[in-house]
């Protein structure tokens, strides 16, 4: 068997340097938005619209009122995520 340049390339250390790489091209090219319209709302949170529109409705979901339109701020989001959270149970020894 003939060592080549790629039998010495560690695969971990590279993905990691692209990965890092990418990741500065992405956060320049579009910073994080914190308020997302309905549909991208929806998207973060993993839920199809309608099902999302339906927890809003209710009040189940905070929103923030922007030119007559209902907007999701990150935060809330991420709050009302966590709060769905199960607790993991721990089984006895």
């Amino acid at each position: 068997m003939s060592n080549t340049a790629t039998d010495f390339i560690n695969l971990a250390a590279f993905a990691k340097a692209v990965a890092h790489e990418l990741k500065g091209t992405l956060e320049q090219a579009s910073p994080m938005k914190r308020v997302f319209s309905m549909e991208e709302a929806s998207v973060y949170v993993g839920m199809p619209v309608a099902s999302f529109k339906s927890k809003v409705v209710r009040d189940r979901i905070r929103k923030v009122k922007l030119d007559r339109c209902w907007r999701f701020d990150k935060q809330d989001l991420d709050a009302w995520i966590d709060s769905h959270k199960e607790e993991i149970r721990t089984e006895a020894a």
